[in-house]
């Protein structure tokens, strides 16, 4: 699958995923939902956006997000990284295995340098890396690492688990995602809670 940079249109965007899910609640299909509704100035800002925040939430089961506006800050962000890693290779595949072996071999540091080593050595498998130019670089390396802080997995260049509630994981347990607790460094024993209080 060829590596797509598309998610450089914005990082999280929380407020923008919260104004298509507002949407959505009101009875909008979630591919129906008009552009406009994001407080975006330009008009092709606007379509980008509302673009790519309409297909990080395709790439989830609704079950996921449907009660987005309920949640915490700290939790929707969590959400949409989830919907992120779901819907691009090129940042699951760095945080499965550059951010995550990190976290796991407690080696906590994680700077602009660790991403562009993952890029140069994904090149010979993805030669699509080789076209882009030296801004597309950046930008993606950028991005990158701001989506990691806005999900609140990484502060100050260090990684760090995020701080919520173990229910709120239930609902990535119930779609078959048991894989993004580990990823969010949860401990092995609050994975199993989490699975234990499914099952009971």
């Amino acid at each position: 699958m060829e590596y797509s940079v598309s998610f450089t249109a914005g990082a999280l965007m929380r407020e923008e995923a919260a104004q298509v899910i507002e949407e959505v609640n009101r009875g909008t299909a979630l591919e129906a939902v008009d552009p406009d509704v994001l407080d975006v100035n330009s008009h092709r800002g606007r379509n980008r956006k509302a673009m790519e925040v309409v297909r990080r939430l395709e790439s989830a089961d609704r079950s996921v997000w449907e009660d987005f506006l309920e949640l915490s800050p700290t939790e929707q962000q969590l959400t949409l990284y989830y919907c992120c890693l779901k819907t691009y290779r090129l940042l699951f595949d760095f945080h499965m295995d550059v951010v995550l072996p990190k976290w796991q071999s407690f080696d906590r540091d994680l700077r602009p340098h660790d991403a562009r080593r993952f890029l140069e050595r994904r090149a010979d498998d993805h030669p699509e890396i080789d076209d882009w130019g030296e801004s597309t670089w950046e930008k993606a390396r950028q991005v990158m690492l701001k989506m990691l802080r806005e999900a609140g997995l990484l502060g100050d260049g260090s990684l760090q688990p995020p701080q919520v509630p173990l229910a709120f994981w239930e609902r990535f347990v119930r779609v078959g995602d048991i894989w993004f607790l580990e990823a969010a460094f949860l401990k092995e024993r609050d994975r199993s809670s989490v699975v234990n209080a499914l099952q009971s």
